[in-house]
């Protein structure tokens, strides 16, 4: 998943939670103002990071980490 993929995903799987920053702070241990500029593309998490974040919001792993359908007509 691509850097602003990434970040718009975080924002929309928060919102969709219905979890204001704050609260994702207080569950995952990172600052509201970290989290914040993850979501606005200034910051990147880590492999880690993302899994933590992910799991706190009820995000399935694999939804950070899609792989890519292969160029069948290139090969």
């Amino acid at each position: 998943m691509a850097r602003g993929q990434t970040t718009t995903a975080l924002r929309q799987w928060r919102i969709e939670a219905g979890w204001t920053l704050d609260e994702l702070a207080g569950v995952t241990g990172y600052s509201t103002a970290m989290l914040s500029r993850v979501e606005r593309g200034e910051r990147t998490l880590s492999a880690q990071s993302k899994v933590l974040v992910a799991r706190r919001l009820g995000v399935s792993v694999a939804e950070l980490f899609p792989v890519a359908a292969p160029d069948l007509e290139s090969a």
